[in-house]
């Protein structure tokens, strides 16, 4: 695959009627682009990340449509500008195909203050006796700007396990399904999911993290957060507070295989807070992981979450809201009741307004993004509206708050990354 080397800058329009931009595509359109995220640093520089399919290497043919195998890499665009221009896509792995990434396992990117942006992904990796393939978690920085990344260091331990009679893929062993977080006073954390305490026939994970005190130069020795119970490919998703606190949206695996969405808070240095707590979805039974993340995000003792939750009548996104710091969650309900089925949920608060996006299928409709914006009571301020896009399939949004405090949405549409910008009135 021959990739794009000219500047890819593209001027977001004039607002239209309905208070979205015209939507512009960050990724060249000969990219094979997906499972994005968004990140926004106290700059106010805006950094769009992607996973790009990476050319199969020799031999691989017969594993290109196996879905647990992903050989891929990461590419990010940075916006100067407050999200309004994108400069040239800028490669961050530095082996080709080294990254697991795919829309359950996204890799993701937070900024500092200095103006560092720092990437954590599941990378394909080879055990060294064992020989065989085993993922494990890396993370990547940027010190100027997003113009180049450093060689990236694994921050996950390779131990003698050996799960891949168990594992699906075949992996001898897995440190993914990961996510990370920047808090106010510069620390930088990375959590994964591990499955170096797995029994055989064992349906839950660990969850482990590390952090950076010096802007992600190095990295504390890994350590075990929660021994066991965590949903092992229900991707973590974190915040962290303006008291640096970490907000982190998991799935527990309960007794009889119910897996109830919790979100729990740590300190800076990762001890626990408040442990995991239900966000109220309606009880689901499941004989295996539904690849399904619970997203968060905070202003100050508020935290908002959201889901797809398959024990509701109508499975779909829920939305729950926490007014004590995460000790409680009210939910709701489901945000789209209307749609056949909803999921994919991203959100993001400004101060004021929360938005709240997701994909849903309408009718004989192809599944398309939809959002509605809350004020931070949790109570609606707008209709339920589908994103202003072009005609077929749009899925997978991510958002984020830009500098004048309304809403950059990405999402995929058409082996592309797409975004806009959404008006918080």
């Amino acid at each position: 695959m021959k990739f794009c080397s000219t500047l890819w800058a593209m001027m977001i329009a004039m607002w239209s009627v309905s208070g979205i931009a015209d939507p512009f595509g960050i990724s060249p359109a000969e990219h094979e682009a997906a499972a994005a995220d968004i990140a926004v640093n106290s700059k106010g520089e805006v950094v769009v990340l992607w996973v790009d399919r990476s050319p199969q290497h020799a031999g691989d043919g017969e594993h290109q449509h196996d879905r647990h195998l992903a050989v891929t890499d990461v590419y990010i665009a940075v916006s100067k500008d407050g999200g309004n221009t994108f400069a040239t896509p800028v490669k961050v792995n530095a082996s080709s195909g080294a990254v697991w990434g795919q829309q359950v396992s996204r890799p993701r990117v937070v900024g500092t203050p200095n103006g560092t942006w720092h990437i954590s992904y599941a990378a394909n990796d080879v055990h060294p006796t064992l020989k065989k393939t085993l993922l494990t978690t890396h993370y990547a920085r940027s010190i100027d700007g997003g113009r180049s990344f450093e060689v990236p260091q694994r921050l996950s331990a390779i131990t003698d396990q050996d799960m891949s009679d168990v594992i699906h893929g075949g992996f001898a062993s897995a440190a993914a399904f990961g996510t990370m977080a920047a808090a106010p006073d510069g620390s930088v954390h990375v959590y994964w999911i591990d499955t170096r305490h797995m029994q055989p026939n064992s349906d839950s994970g660990a969850l482990y993290s590390t952090s950076s005190r010096d802007d992600g130069k190095t990295f504390s020795t890994e350590k075990r957060l929660v021994d066991t119970g965590v949903c092992p490919c229900c991707q973590l998703t974190a915040v962290a507070n303006s008291r640096s606190e970490i907000i982190l949206g998991s799935r527990q695996v309960d007794k009889d295989s119910f897996r109830p969405a919790t979100v729990m808070s740590l300190s800076s240095s990762d001890k626990t807070i408040i442990d995991r707590q239900s966000i109220g979805d309606a009880p689901w039974q499941i004989a295996g992981c539904p690849l399904k993340p619970t997203v968060v995000a905070t202003h100050g003792t508020k935290i908002f979450a959201a889901v797809h939750s398959g024990g509701e009548t109508t499975p779909g996104v829920i939305f729950s809201v926490s007014s004590d710091g995460g000790k409680s969650f009210k939910s709701r309900g489901l945000v789209h009741p209307t749609a056949a089925v909803s999921d994919a949920p991203t959100i993001a608060v400004n101060g004021s307004r929360v938005l709240l996006a997701w994909h849903a299928k309408v009718g004989s409709a192809p599944r398309r993004v939809f959002y509605r914006l809350y004020d931070l009571s949790g109570e609606p301020v707008s209709d339920i509206r589908e994103l202003d896009s072009s005609p077929g399939l749009t899925q997978h949004p991510a958002a984020a708050v830009r500098p004048d405090g309304n809403f950059q949405l990405v999402w995929n549409q058409a082996n592309r990354v797409w975004a806009t910008t959404i008006s918080s009135k």
